[in-house]
């Protein structure tokens, strides 16, 4: 008597999930703020956790690279200027007012002269009297000297870059910088007195000046 054999199983097939299911996560996915906290790194070193000697190396890391940083920008890289000094109109400003006689740059001795100057109000009224007044004469003609100096690089720029294209704040910028000594202007003055940069000569002074009448 043969043994009849068994018949295999079939598997139901799963049921067809209807249109527009979604089916349930194992976990509910984390909000925006949660996922951006994950991923957010400590941009500071947890002091804290180092130890003196990796402490005492951070810090003249930090210190090379604050010293590099600030050589380069004294040089005139863009890519380590700050961002009130960076850009080729800001550059182009600069090396107007540095290639031009500045008288402003003598008004800081001249303060101090004016200081000194007070000490001899007690013993000499009248010489205190026509010393204040030249002094300030002079500092009246260092001030407009200044402003057509800045007025100048500013006209240029526009003629050259265009109006839309110069900064806020770009003509103070350049007036405070012409008060400085040459050696304490910050980025250190790329061009030598008289060495005028292209496009800021005589001709395209006049030129400039004739196309902002034009509009």
């Amino acid at each position: 008597k043969t043994e009849a054999t068994p018949e295999p199983e079939v598997e139901e097939a799963a049921p067809k999930p209807r249109k527009g299911y979604t089916p349930k996560k194992a976990t509910p996915t984390p909000s925006r703020k949660k996922a951006n906290a994950a991923n957010r790194q400590p941009i500071v070193a947890n002091r804290k956790a180092m130890s003196r000697e990796e402490r005492r190396e951070l810090k003249r890391e930090r210190s090379e690279a604050n010293t590099a940083r600030w050589s380069k920008q004294q040089e005139g890289d863009e890519r380590n200027m700050p961002p009130q000094h960076a850009g080729p109109v800001r550059r182009f400003g600069r090396d107007v007012i540095d290639s031009r006689f500045s008288p402003g740059s003598y008004f800081m001795p001249l303060a101090l002269l004016l200081l000194a100057g007070l000490f001899i109000q007690r013993f000499a009224p009248r010489l205190f009297v026509v010393f204040t007044v030249s002094v300030y004469a002079i500092f009246i003609v260092i001030a407009v000297w200044t402003g057509k100096n800045v007025r100048r690089a500013r006209v240029l720029a526009e003629h050259k870059f265009g109006a839309d294209r110069i900064p806020r704040g770009f003509s103070m910028q350049l007036f405070s910088r012409a008060f400085y000594p040459r050696r304490w202007r910050m980025p250190r003055p790329q061009v030598a007195p008289g060495n005028i940069p292209a496009g800021a000569g005589d001709a395209d002074y006049k030129e400039a000046k004739a196309e902002r009448k034009k509009g």
